[in-house]
């Protein structure tokens, strides 16, 4: 990546990060949630989001943000460790690539390519008691935790 490339995005952010924006709205059954990505850029400000009330942003839509490298447990100071697990231990849910509007500056699909691609509909930032397979995949390993 050059200087002149913009800089990468997180593709599991929460909606207060920089740069944040929606580009996904989370679908299906609360124990197989998918996501729906969305074909143009929305704007979800403040105000909207404050509709919500009590109902947390990231169990409707699903965000990207600008990725924050070591600032984030999930850097290991070169990569993104969560797509590295994603791809390692969950299976691929799409067969075609999504339309996905972030995929020029995504972070995964920038380090792991299409296979982060074909697991990333079943990404979601809440994950449902039920989804054991993305619950270990998400967590944060206990040696990095502890530091």
């Amino acid at each position: 990546m050059s200087d002149a490339d913009p800089p990468l995005s997180c593709p599991s952010a929460q909606p207060d990060m920089v740069d944040a924006r929606v580009f996904g709205v989370v679908t299906g059954p609360a124990d197989d949630p998918r996501v729906a990505y969305l074909k143009a850029n929305a704007v979800v400000g403040d105000e909207a989001l404050a509709t919500l009330g009590e109902v947390d942003p990231t169990r409707i839509f699903r965000f990207a943000a600008r990725c924050e490298t070591s600032r984030c447990a999930q850097f290991d100071g070169q990569h993104c460790a969560l797509a590295k697990r994603i791809v390692e231990r969950l299976a691929p849910v799409v067969d075609t690539l999504p339309s996905c509007q972030i995929r020029p500056t995504c972070r995964w699909f920038h380090e792991i390519g299409e296979a982060a691609c074909r697991r990333c509909p079943q990404v979601v930032t809440l994950v449902p008691p039920e989804q054991n397979g993305l619950r270990r995949a998400a967590a944060v390993p206990e040696e990095v935790a502890a530091r």
